[in-house]
């Protein structure tokens, strides 16, 4: 029996091939000669936000999991032991490794939506998936803000509770959907920026032995 997960990934693949357009689609609802909102207050707050917390958030992980790792280490609370080393190498392999070294510089060289003709740029689209060389380094597949947003599904496995996984989702959301509105990212950029998250922390839920929230 396929899991639901994986039936949602391999869907969310096949609508983003079959029907590309729902990138241009969406992207156009926000474009007027420019992406009029780009630079609002709101927008850069999150922007900026996004874009450094992980310079505060990463260190202070580390310290945590050295913290709770002693203070566990001679006991039987595998939970408590590991859960921040859990979110301190979900921060490190998901946002960091997977998403803004391998597939935003190694993958598919893909333009921004304010970087393609139809937005006032001179490079093409490409659909999710399709090989472009557009663009050589901080590529537009994935979005690395909205997976530094989504990095807070985390919250499911640390509060055990699929409510702040919840949670977690909706601050990626939000912070994907700014990246749309400011032309920086396509709608599938946002989506695979979860998966690539949501797969990392499944792994690593298995090896540390940190239970999913579902």
């Amino acid at each position: 029996m396929i899991r639901k997960d994986f039936g949602l990934f391999i869907l969310s693949i096949l609508i983003f091939t079959i029907f590309p357009g729902i990138d241009l689609w969406v992207s156009s609802l926000f474009y007027q000669s420019g992406f009029t909102y780009k630079s609002t207050a709101v927008a850069t707050l999150i922007y900026e936000l996004f874009a450094n917390m992980h310079f505060v958030l990463f260190p202070l992980l580390i310290v945590l999991s050295i913290f709770t790792y002693r203070k566990y280490r001679n006991k039987d609370l595998t939970f408590k032991q590991n859960i921040y080393l859990f979110l301190t190498l979900s921060l490190f392999f998901g946002p960091g490794l997977l998403v803004n070294i391998i597939l935003k510089d190694n993958s598919i060289g893909r333009a921004r939506p304010s970087q393609i003709t139809e937005f006032g740029g001179s490079s093409d689209f490409t659909r999710a998936f399709e090989y472009s060389g557009a663009c050589e380094s901080n590529c537009s597949f994935v979005s690395g803000h909205a997976s530094m947003g989504f990095f807070f599904i985390g919250l499911g496995w640390l509060m055990q509770s699929k409510r702040w996984f919840y949670i977690g989702l909706a601050i990626g959301v939000v912070v994907g959907f700014t990246r749309i509105v400011q032309g920086g990212h396509f709608l599938s950029d946002t989506v695979f920026a979860l998966w690539a998250v949501y797969w990392v922390n499944l792994g690593l839920g298995k090896i540390l032995k940190i239970k999913s929230p579902f």
